[in-house]
């Protein structure tokens, strides 16, 4: 139809839609090798399109030339076949649950987040490698920007351990008390006490009745803490396990 309106697309939701029909179309040559030896298939897909392309806050979109209509760009695609083995070598990883997108930062303004794109960072293991090969994640930030933002890594680490800490809330599940002749030994199991990559040294931190008490040994899955005799009292005790700065678990031991 030549008076139909053309909506703006971008390039990226274009690729996606169109490698997704040749993935069904691969899916289904899959079920005809069941019951045919020889059948067709496309080895590769060429093709021609005149846009207008338009750049809005950062995004670009093409709008298709209308029959007839001059001055568009001309955009050739050609599409070749790709292995799973190819993927696996060339390919990043997949996001693992202890990940946290970028995305998902709180405090992070969004022309930062596009920097950080534009860089390959997209997640905190993206960041935590650039930090081990000691790249400049501040320079960068601020060389895309030009000059007009900057990032504090020390900021991004907090902020990053913060969104883990909303994912794996630390997860109570037994607790064991054994008397000794310096006073309790104090035996908890559960999960998610002790984060992956978390960096500070100072915690866990364990205070009863607000005086500070020895954790012994903390894991993932367990905490070990020695309680001094003198720190108990007859009746309820109040124990505070600061795990890191935004996770802290309350508990209460009775003596008799």
């Amino acid at each position: 139809m030549a008076n139909a309106v053309s909506t703006p697309w971008n390039l990226e939701n274009f690729l996606d839609s169109l490698i997704l029909e040749l993935d069904k179309a691969q899916d289904t040559l899959s079920l005809k090798g069941v019951t045919r030896k020889l059948t067709y298939t496309v080895k590769d897909v060429a093709f021609d399109l005149h846009l207008f392309p338009s750049y809005e806050n950062g995004k670009l979109k093409f709008q298709m030339a209308k029959p007839g209509e001059q001055g568009g760009s001309r955009i050739s695609f050609q599409l070749g076949s790709i292995t799973d083995r190819q993927i696996r070598e060339s390919g990043n990883e997949l996001m693992s649950r202890d990940d946290i997108s970028i995305d998902k930062l709180e405090g992070i303004d969004d022309d930062v987040k596009d920097s950080l794109r534009k860089v390959g960072v997209h997640s905190s293991r993206d960041l935590e490698r650039m930090e081990q090969r000691n790249v400049n994640v501040e320079k960068a930030v601020e060389d895309k920007t030009g000059g007009e933002k900057k990032l504090d890594y020390g900021n991004l680490a907090n902020m990053i351990n913060k969104a883990r800490r909303r994912n794996f809330a630390p997860q109570l599940s037994a607790a064991q008390g054994l008397p000794d002749a310096d006073g309790l030994e104090l035996k908890l199991r559960g999960n998610n006490f002790v984060l992956a990559g978390a960096a500070d040294t100072r915690f866990p931190i364990a205070l009863l009745n607000g005086e500070a008490v020895q954790v012994v040994s903390a894991t993932p899955e367990a905490l070990h803490i020695k309680v001094p005799q003198r720190c108990l009292k007859s009746g309820v005790n109040q124990l505070s396990i600061a795990l890191d700065p935004y996770a802290v678990v309350n508990l209460e031991l009775k003596q008799p």
